[in-house]
């Protein structure tokens, strides 16, 4: 790692977990049963925002006429459960230990909400490791925008130049970029597909991050 890098933060839906896979899966199964076959392919580059339902509006108006309320009303009933099950992802505990070792502070940036981190998070017991943690519903713009890492750092007492962030999305990595932060993407099976932006690393695991 260089050696100005002082924080490392990460994303939550996934990069911790391997919760993008679920909830992409049922917007397939869903929007199959409305009468289109879509893939991954099809609109991975639209998770990792939750300020995208204007673009989902437009997406799911041409497949099969259908609304975001239509997708959520099916989508959150048949998620939650298996989400609350989800393992931590390979590496997220290493790299935990690892910036530990090193003294660095640990940070969570992520468009979910706060109670479900906490109690997702500790069920693996690793909710208390993060330094600071913002979500979606504490700062003005969501990802693409640089706010919540932004405000990550902040409350860190990390100027942003001397962060890393941890990304599996396209909106994340640029959310990231604009605050300007380095960037390692480690995408999900949802975004392995997408074209990400220039001027971050790419890994195919966490456990490929040095730190």
């Amino acid at each position: 790692m260089a050696p100005e890098v002082r924080a490392l933060i990460f994303d939550y839906d996934g990069l911790i977990v391997d919760s993008e896979r679920v909830e992409a899966d049922l917007v397939i199964d869903i929007v199959g049963q409305w009468g289109t076959a879509i893939t991954y392919a099809d609109f991975g580059h639209l998770f990792g925002s939750v300020d995208a339902d204007h673009l989902w509006e437009e997406l799911l108006g041409g497949w099969c006429g259908r609304t975001v309320r239509e997708l959520e009303t099916e989508l959150h009933p048949r998620g939650s459960g298996v989400k609350e099950t989800l393992p931590l992802l390979p590496g997220v505990r290493e790299l935990l230990d690892a910036a530990a070792t090193l003294g660095l502070r640990v940070g969570l940036g992520t468009g979910n909400r706060r109670e479900v981190l906490e109690r997702r998070l500790g069920r693996h017991g690793v909710f208390d490791r993060f330094d600071a943690v913002v979500t979606r519903a504490e700062v003005e713009h969501g990802k693409p925008a640089p706010d919540i890492y932004l405000e990550v750092a902040r409350r860190l007492d990390v100027a942003p130049a001397d962060c890393l962030v941890l990304e599996d999305s396209v909106p994340g990595c640029q959310a990231a970029l604009a605050a300007g932060m380095r960037v390692i993407a480690c995408p999900s099976v949802v975004s392995a597909h997408c074209d990400f932006p220039d001027g971050i690393e790419r890994v195919a695991t966490l456990r490929d991050v040095s730190l």
